[in-house]
């Protein structure tokens, strides 16, 4: 699965879930790309902030962050990437409603389950090679916010594994030398 197939995986599912509705007309989705280094991390927060301002359309948002991936070996003659993912669910909080903020946390935490609950049976029921593998033992959430000074939501963390045997295979024909 490579960056492009985990967007297109995640935003298909804001758009058919029923609380966030992405469409192109009412952006509910948006992508976060984060650096591992802190200095380049606040530049793409300052990005992923006015884009909070200028495109979010009202209502409960999926924001997907990238993932970062590590490989791993069996032991054997199995070779796995492993990605490590996220995304939030948020919603505006109006300052001081604490109340409505109660809401809010427990409504976006649920809305995650049940993304999380269709990336399980769609990345284990995908057949296409290499095959990926996910299991609950990897998922976490957290509360958050404020993000965007208004913005308070759920934030879940995921890992899954697929195959890189092909992946990371040598390519003679990749190298002008060998």
């Amino acid at each position: 699965m490579r960056h492009s197939q985990y967007t297109s995986f995640f935003r298909q599912l804001a758009r058919e879930h029923v609380n966030i509705r992405h469409s192109e007309s009412e952006c509910r989705f948006l992508r976060m790309i984060l650096s591992t280094d802190p200095l380049q991390r606040i530049m793409d927060a300052r990005e992923f902030y006015d884009s909070l301002r200028d495109k979010l359309h009202p209502g409960f948002a999926m924001i997907l962050v990238s993932y970062e991936a590590d490989y791993t070996d069996t032991g054997g003659d199995q070779k796995l990437k492993e990605y490590h993912g996220s995304f939030l669910i948020l919603h505006p909080v109006e300052p001081g409603d604490y109340d409505g903020l109660e809401a809010v946390l427990d409504k976006t935490e649920e809305i995650g389950e049940e993304i999380m609950g269709a990336t399980l049976l769609r990345i284990n029921k995908d057949v296409t090679l290499p095959k990926k593998h996910m299991t609950v033992n990897g998922i976490t959430n957290e509360r958050i916010g404020p993000v965007g000074e208004v913005y308070h939501g759920t934030k879940f963390s995921f890992f899954f594994t697929q195959g890189a045997n092909q992946a990371l295979h040598f390519k003679k024909d990749k190298f002008l030398t060998a």
